[in-house]
C-alpha cells in the first residue's frame, strides 16, 4: 500500500479529553494511588515506561490461594457424586450452578462493603474461577454426543446455561437483600 504524500504521515492520534477520563469508573481493585498515576499520565501524556502491568504478587497469592479450596471443592464433588458414562454429568453442572450462585452475592455484597483488592480476588476470580469448569461442560456434552446422545448433550447444554442465568439472579437478589439488611441496620 503506498503513503499519501505529505509531511503529516503517520497520522496523529486525537488527544484523549481528560475530562472524559476522570469520568471513568474507578475499578475497587485498583490502588488509589496507581489510579492517580494512570490519569497523571493521561494528563500529561508522556510515553509510558512499560507496556506490561504491574504484578500485585499479593493478589496473585490470594487467587492461587482461593483457587486451591475451589479446585479441592470440585474434586470432591466428583468423586463423591460421580456420573456414569452416557449419563447427565449431575456433578459438573452442580459447581457450575454453585459458582454462578456464588458470584451473585459477592457482586452485590462487594458494592456495598469499602473497596477491597482481596475478597474479589480470592472468592471470585480464586475460588470460583477452579470451582467452575467450562471445559468439563465442553467435554461432556462432546463425549454425550459422540456416543450418540445428542438430545441429552443439547439438554446439558440448555440447563447448564438455565441453571446457570436462575442461580446469578437468585445469587443477586440474595446479594441484595444482605445489602438492605445491612443499610436497614444502619438506621
Amino acid at each position: 500500500m503506498a503513503e499519501p504524500a505529505g509531511d503529516n504521515w503517520p497520522p496523529e492520534a486525537e488527544p484523549a479529553d481528560n475530562d472524559e477520563l476522570r469520568q471513568l469508573p474507578l475499578d475497587p481493585d485498583i490502588d488509589t494511588s496507581e489510579d492517580r498515576h494512570h490519569h497523571a499520565e493521561a494528563r500529561f501524556a508522556h510515553p509510558a515506561r512499560s507496556r506490561w502491568p504491574r504484578i500485585h504478587w499479593a493478589t496473585v497469592a490470594v487467587v492461587a490461594f482461593g483457587g486451591f479450596f475451589g479446585g479441592l471443592v470440585r474434586y470432591g464433588i466428583g468423586l463423591a457424586w460421580p456420573s456414569p458414562s452416557g449419563t447427565f454429568p449431575t456433578a459438573i453442572w452442580a459447581v457450575n450452578t454453585a459458582g454462578a450462585f456464588i458470584l451473585g452475592p459477592l457482586v452485590v455484597v462487594l458494592e456495598v462493603l469499602p473497596p477491597t483488592r482481596y475478597v474479589r480476588a480470592l472468592v471470585g476470580t480464586g475460588f470460583c474461577g477452579a470451582l467452575t469448569t467450562f471445559s468439563s461442560v465442553a467435554t461432556g456434552v462432546d463425549q454425550l454426543a459422540a456416543h450418540g446422545h445428542v438430545a441429552l448433550a443439547l439438554g446439558y447444554i440448555a440447563a447448564s446455561v438455565a441453571a446457570g442465568l436462575a442461580a446469578a439472579s437468585c445469587g443477586i437478589l440474595f446479594g441484595r437483600s444482605i445489602a438492605a439488611y445491612r443499610e436497614k441496620g444502619r438506621e
